[in-house]
C-alpha cells in the first residue's frame, strides 16, 4: 500500500524529500535509524487513533489530561471545548512526539553505559532503567542518564523507576522529570527530579512526588 502511494501520483517525490529531509535532522542532532522509525510510528500512532473534530473526550486523552496535571475537574468543560477544536489532539500529539525526540535507542543506551544490548535489557527488567514501548522497540528517556563518565546513571534511579506508576504515559514522566519541584529545594531553588539525584538528594523525594501523582 505505502509503495503504491508513493508511486501514484506527482507527490511522490514530495514524500520522499520529506522523509530525506527528517531523515538529516535525526541525524544532525544525534540520532540514529531508531530514532527515525520512533517518530515515525508516533505519528502513524496518533492518525490511527485522530478523533473526528467535534467530538468529545477520549478514555486516553482523559487520562493524559489528569496524568500531566494540565486541567482539573472543574476545567472538564472547558477541555471538551478544546478538543472540539482539535487543541488537546495536538497537545498530545506533540509531548508524545518530544518524548521519543528526547530518549535513547536500546544501542544507543548500550554504547553509552559500555555494555551490550542484552545487559541494557536486563537492568531494564530490574528496574533499573526506565523506558516505554514506540512500536515494538524501546526508547530509553535522556532524563535518567548523566554527563559524569564516572557515573552515566542517575544515582537512586531503581527506587525512582519503581515508584513510576504502571499507566502513567510516558510524556507524563518526561513533564515530571523537567519540571522543578516546589518539594525538591537545592539552595532554595526549585530543581528538576533529576537535577536533585545528580546533587545526592534523597531519592524518596522524588518517589513521594511520583506517588502523590497517582492522587492528583
Amino acid at each position: 500500500m505505502t509503495k503504491q502511494v508513493l508511486d501514484s501520483g506527482p507527490r511522490d517525490e514530495q514524500v520522499r524529500d520529506s522523509v530525506a529531509h527528517l531523515w538529516e535532522t535525526v541525524r544532525e542532532v544525534g540520532g540514529d535509524m531508531d530514532l527515525l522509525l520512533g517518530v515515525l510510528e508516533e505519528v502513524r500512532s496518533s492518525l490511527a487513533g485522530r478523533q473526528p473534530r467535534g467530538g468529545g473526550l477520549t478514555e486516553d486523552q482523559a487520562a493524559f489530561l489528569v496524568e500531566s496535571g494540565a486541567m482539573t475537574a472543574d476545567q472538564l468543560e472547558e477541555a471538551e471545548a478544546s478538543v472540539a477544536r482539535g487543541d488537546l489532539a495536538e497537545l498530545e500529539r506533540r509531548t508524545r512526539l518530544e518524548a521519543v525526540t528526547r530518549s535513547l535507542s536500546t544501542g544507543e543506551v548500550a554504547e553509552l553505559l559500555g555494555i551490550d544490548v542484552s545487559r541494557v535489557r536486563h537492568r531494564k527488567a530490574k528496574d533499573g532503567l526506565y523506558a516505554f514501548p514506540v512500536g515494538t522497540k524501546l526508547r530509553f528517556p535522556t532524563w535518567q542518564f548523566t554527563d559524569a563518565p564516572e557515573q552515566r546513571v542517575l544515582p537512586g534511579l531503581t527506587a525512582v523507576v519503581r515508584a513510576i506508576p504502571d499507566d502513567m504515559r510516558a510524556p507524563s514522566v518526561l513533564g515530571v522529570m523537567t519540571t522543578p519541584q516546589e518539594d525538591l529545594l537545592i539552595d532554595g531553588a526549585q530543581v528538576t527530579p533529576p537535577e536533585w539525584l545528580a546533587s545526592g538528594g534523597d531519592p524518596q523525594a522524588v518517589v513521594d512526588i511520583l506517588e502523590g501523582s497517582l492522587q492528583s
